[in-house]
Order: structure tokens, then C-alpha cells, then sequence
């Protein structure tokens, strides 16, 4: 039984239509993310599942059962919506805004039991507010304000809880502690989220929905739903996606402004590895330079650079040393070349071959490239890649620990 299921809804707001034919669910303890541009109707979908708006076609259910058929009291113990962010116009405690999350269960004329009391309490600590009890909701921060509003919606123990973009207001700390409270609760409820954020949504949400338009565009898990195409289908601009050495997570890197043309047809070969020349990669195709790279191992973060910016690169195998067919496809490349860059890799046996080469040209302009004065090259080859670096200096050889600088010899070389 799926906590929420929604069929083929359309909603409209008079004569404008804001969502049509919309379908999806969630499963037990998950983080449903919705995105997409403004105005793609993430919010109505939102007030569509807590009943804010009436669907005009589908149907929508909570466990199995028609959001229609249950009370206002049997609604608010099911699902609890935290907004962005809500003006509270008289001064109550927190403790008083969190006990409002009780009303479902509180008769009428009735006061707050014990249970309730307790309630309201595990709720306080879970959301990290329970030493501003007794501050005036209109004293605190929005970051403390907002994780109250977090404390109310848990306090109604709903077994749904929906964001309607409750952390967009905040600033990255406080996002990243909201939503790490909302993840821990995971066990207990179902959660569904609209995010303006996609790095966030990407590491926080179990599945994705990506709206355009009015309707789905695509859905599934994070790695699925954001790629280059999708991104740039949805919003409009052009983005890199890459793998978070760390999290496993997809994260997004905007490609901002366009590629220029200043520099079209100059050639410029770049050496790397391990990640030392994704930065690089990515200016130089923005400026326009016709860029090649390699000799890389297809497991290779700026190997998955290169290939997400279209930069061809020659490759070899994982685990695998240069072979003689790469080597001749790395001499045409740097032949073709006005200049080399080559980063500050780590350097082995395996990859040794692709400085080696370079002592055979010696009127080719060599950018020996240590960004930001990071550690230089790593030399894991008994010191022979440490020799070749000492001399391809001595023959002419530049150092630059900035890409300006990098850019700078390049228009010299041009």
C-alpha cells in the first residue's frame, strides 16, 4: 500500500490550466523531491495532496483511500504541511505554535492530556527548538522559525509530510540542518518535497519529480532525472553533472555564460588525471579553445569531464598502462597543438608515458600547471617523473598556479 498515490490529475486556477494529466507516488519512508522551473506547478502539486486546491480530473489517495472521503480531523492526523515560511501576527511562545499541532486530537472543549504534553515535547527535540520554548515566535531567527514550523507539523504524528519549499528562504547551514532533521524522521513518516535547490534535492531525495510545463517530465532516482539533457531541456541552460566524490550523489555545476569564439581554432592538448584538470578543462572550452585530453583512464574524473563538455580525449582502459595505439593517438594530438598544458597529476608507471613524451618536443610551448599552489606532481614512479618534470624546465618549460596565467601563455603561444 503506497502512503500517496496521485492519478491523472489536472488542476486550474479559472481559465488557466497548471496541471494536467499528472501521475505519481510515493513509497513508505521515502523523500520525494519535487523540481522545476517557476510557474511548473510544484506548489499547486502541494496543495493538490493536502487538499488546498480540488483537482478538476484524477484522483488523489492517502493508504489506499480517496483524499475526499476523509474529515478535516482525519486529515490533519494523516498529512502535515510545512510552507515556506508564514507571518505570525501575535507573540506566541514556540511551545504555543508547536501545541497547535495537537488540535487534530484535542476536543473542542478539551484541554492538552499528558500524551499531548509529550508529544509536544519529542517534537521540540526532534526539530532542535526545545530551548526556545518559551521565546516568542517573533524574537527568533528564521532558521529557528522555520524548524518550528518543522516541530508543529510533527507534533500532528502525521504519517505524511509535505515542504512546500521550507528551506528555500534559509541560508546553507540552516538548509542543510533542516533537512537532516527531516531525513531522520524518514523511519516514521513519508516526505514529500518541492526543492529550488538540485544539489540539495540530489543527495537528500530517494526518487525525483521534475515538472515542465504543467506536466511530468521525469521521475525516478536522482541519477536518472538529472543529466545534462534533462537539465537543459527544463530550465533552459547548459550544466555539467558530475559524481560527488564523497556522497556517490549526482551535483550539478552550471555552465555559466556561452562559449565564446576568441579562440577557435587553437589547438591546446591538456595532460591530467584524478580530477587536477576538470576546472582547466571546463574554462578552456568556455573560452573557445578547440581542446583535446589524455591519455585518461575511462574511470577518470576529468575523464567524465571531458566527455561531459564533448572535448575529445583519448582513453585507455582501467588499471592499464599507455599502450602503443594511445601513445601514437597522443603524439598526433600534441603534434596538432599550439601548446600542452599539463596539470599536477599523480604520476605513475602506468601513466608515465604522457610526460615522458613530451621530452621529444622541444619547440612545443609546456604549461606545467599546479592550480592554486596545490601539492605538485605526485611522483610514484621511483622518481623518474620528478627527473622529466626538472627537465622539461630547464628546456623551456612554464610554471603557472592560476588559470589566468594559464590563458595568459596561451594567448602567447596563439
Amino acid at each position: 500500500m503506497k502512503p500517496v498515490e496521485v492519478i491523472g490529475i489536472d488542476v486550474s486556477y479559472g481559465a488557466k490550466k497548471v496541471l494536467e494529466a499528472i501521475s505519481l507516488h510515493a513509497e513508505k519512508g521515502e523523500i520525494l523531491g519535487i523540481i522545476g522551473p517557476n510557474g511548473a506547478g510544484k506548489t499547486t502539486l502541494i496543495n493538490a495532496m493536502s487538499r488546498i486546491v480540488t483537482p478538476e480530473n484524477g484522483e488523489v489517495y492517502l493508504n489506499a483511500r480517496n483524499l475526499d472521503s476523509f474529515s478535516f480531523r482525519e486529515m490533519a492526523q494523516q498529512v502535515a504541511v510545512v510552507p515556506q515560511g508564514i507571518s505570525i501576527s501575535f507573540d506566541y511562545t514556540v511551545r504555543d505554535i508547536v501545541m497547535m499541532g495537537r488540535h487534530p486530537y484535542i476536543g473542542r472543549l478539551s484541554s492538552a492530556t499528558s500524551h499531548d504534553l509529550e508529544v509536544c515535547d519529542r517534537a521540540m527535540r526532534l526539530a532542535n527548538v526545545t530551548h526556545l520554548a518559551g521565546s516568542s515566535v517573533n524574537e527568533i531567527s528564521g532558521g529557528e522559525r522555520q524548524r518550528v514550523l518543522i516541530a508543529r507539523a510533527l507534533a500532528q504524528e502525521p504519517k505524511i509530510l509535505l515542504l512546500d519549499e521550507a528551506t528555500s528562504n534559509l541560508d546553507i547551514s540552516h538548509r542543510i540542518e533542516i533537512l537532516n532533521i527531516i531525513r531522520n524522521l524518514t523511519d516514521e513518516i513519508t516526505v514529500i518535497s518541492v526543492f529550488h535547490d538540485l544539489n540539495l534535492a540530489a543527495y537528500y531525495c530517494d526518487r525525483l519529480i521534475m515538472l515542465k510545463e504543467k506536466k511530468v517530465f521525469a521521475i525516478g532516482e536522482p541519477g536518472d532525472v538529472l543529466t545534462r539533457e534533462t537539465i537543459n531541456a527544463v530550465y533552459g541552460i547548459d550544466v555539467l553533472v558530475r559524481t560527488h566524490p564523497l556522497t556517490g550523489k549526482p551535483y550539478i555545476l552550471p555552465v555559466y555564460g556561452s562559449t565564446t569564439k576568441h579562440h577557435q581554432g587553437q589547438n591546446v592538448h591538456v595532460i591530467c588525471g584524478g580530477g587536477t584538470g576538470s576546472n582547466l578543462l571546463y574554462v578552456l572550452h568556455r573560452e573557445g579553445f578547440e581542446v583535446s585530453a589524455g591519455v585518461l583512464n575511462l574511470l577518470d574524473t576529468d575523464y567524465a569531464t571531458a566527455t561531459a563538455l564533448g572535448i575529445p580525449c583519448i582513453t585507455e582502459a582501467p588499471f592499464a598502462a599507455i599502450s602503443p595505439g594511445a601513445r601514437e593517438d597522443l603524439e598526433r594530438c600534441i603534434d596538432a597543438a599550439c601548446a600542452v598544458v599539463v596539470t599536477a597529476m599523480p604520476i605513475g608507471r602506468g601513466n608515465i608515458e604522457n610526460i615522458r613524451i613530451l621530452e621529444n618536443y622541444r619547440e612545443k610551448p609546456i604549461i606545467l600547471f599546479c592550480d592554486d599552489g596545490n601539492q605538485a606532481f605526485q611522483d610514484y614512479a621511483g622518481g623518474e617523473a620528478e627527473a622529466i618534470i626538472r627537465r622539461l624546465l630547464d628546456r623551456g618549460a612554464v610554471t603557472a598556479e592560476r588559470i589566468e596565467e594559464v590563458l595568459q601563455v596561451l594567448k602567447r603561444a596563439a
